[in-house]
């Protein structure tokens, strides 16, 4: 193997460094961004789902306060049945 001179060690580590860059790059274009927009798409869908289940909690809490009187009106009539009788 011949001595090599600063140039040429020069410009093998441009080649290589070109060479790291342009892969890391095609690898952003290729992997990076489609997986960045496929999660900005499930955050959409995430924050859809957090509005959905919001609602469906203020349905349940509505829901249990009907039933809590219920509740209440059911154990007031048993009382004034049991009074009666």
């Amino acid at each position: 193997m011949q001595n090599w001179t600063v140039d040429q060690w020069a410009s093998l580590v441009t080649v290589i460094g070109s060479s790291i860059g342009g892969l890391s790059y095609g690898l952003k274009l290729v992997v990076i961004k489609p997986l960045m927009a496929t999660m900005d798409k499930l955050n959409d869908s995430f924050k859809g789902l957090d509005s959905t289940l919001k609602l469906m909690q203020t349905d349940i809490d509505h829901i249990d306060e009907r039933i809590d009187k219920h509740e209440t009106r059911i154990t007031v009539l048993e009382t004034i049945n049991r009074k009666a009788d």
